[in-house]
């Protein structure tokens, strides 16, 4: 996601795993850099959850991005997607909708 919007979206059929995010970054990453046309100018922003830390991930990444944005511990302000989480579960509490699990 970028401020000029939200490009290529994955979705997921069971557990994460670094193998799995790293095809994610193979096959969506540059794409979707170059279709926000930042594919010069963007920075890779990711949490420390092991999957982005692990070292095949690291490799990627640093052959793959121009920036990597360094992720303090413990630091869920910065991360976009808890805004988006938050943002929809006001939503479902306005609406009145319930979902199972």
């Amino acid at each position: 996601m970028a401020s000029s919007g939200v490009r290529n979206l994955d979705f997921i059929d069971g557990t994460m795993n670094k193998y799995v995010y790293l095809d994610i970054l193979k096959r969506n990453l540059k794409q979707s850099a170059s279709n926000l046309e930042i594919s010069r100018h963007f920075k890779l922003y990711q949490d420390n959850d092991p999957k982005h830390t692990a070292d095949i991930c690291k490799l990627w990444v640093l052959y793959h991005c121009p920036a990597v944005i360094k992720t303090l511990a413990q630091s869920p302000d910065l991360n976009p997607i808890e805004h988006v989480w938050d943002y929809l579960q006001q939503k479902n509490n306005e609406h009145n909708i319930s979902y199972k699990q």
